[in-house]
């Protein structure tokens, strides 16, 4: 593929142009199977959607397969530094092609039936430093900058504040703001 399909210094498997020296470490290395891609200057992704070509171990995916969960497949948001799981949700074409375009998360809600741009009421968007399909091209990681702290609709940092312990579930997060104060409905 030219690299001019791609554009901004990157040939079609996401690796710039005119690097030298050894292999470089993520944010350009792929996984096993996994599909990644490093954001671009602009804020966008590379619109080709393919591993990197030392990383194929068979046909390549072209990104999330959207027909194996009926239009919608989960995508689990990881903060890119931490490592903390900080939500799940859903996308769609339209969504995972809105985030490629932007660098933000868009996800599409179940509940009120229409994209979702994280962040839209509460200003905690996340900023998408790379994204990864799983061996299955069912399943989309976001690694994020969250900005606001807060990834919850609930106030926490992450959804995951609550533990299952023998007593019953434990809140083990700290709040990091009211929702009532967030998310007033006018």
């Amino acid at each position: 593929m030219p690299a001019a399909a791609v554009g901004r210094g990157f040939d079609g498997y996401g690796r710039r142009f005119g690097r030298k020296g050894p292999k470089p470490e993520a944010p350009f290395a792929a996984g096993r199977r996994g599909v990644f891609w490093e954001i671009l200057p602009s804020g966008a992704f590379p619109i080709d959607i393919r591993p990197l070509e030392e990383n194929r171990v068979s046909e390549p995916a072209q990104g999330p397969d959207f027909a194996k969960g009926g239009g919608l497949l989960p995508a689990i948001a990881q903060d890119a530094e931490t490592g903390e799981v900080l939500m799940l949700a859903y996308m769609n074409a339209e969504s995972y092609a809105e985030t490629l375009a932007t660098g933000r998360a868009v996800y599409f809600s179940r509940s009120r039936n229409k994209l979702w741009r994280k962040g839209e009421e509460s200003g905690n968007v996340q900023q998408v430093r790379s994204i990864y399909v799983d061996c299955d091209a069912d399943t989309i990681l976001l690694k994020v900058h969250q900005i606001g702290g807060a990834a919850c609709h609930e106030g926490y940092s992450s959804c995951f504040f609550r533990q299952v312990t023998p007593g019953g579930l434990q809140t083990i997060g700290q709040r990091l703001f009211d929702p009532a104060q967030v998310y007033k409905k006018s």
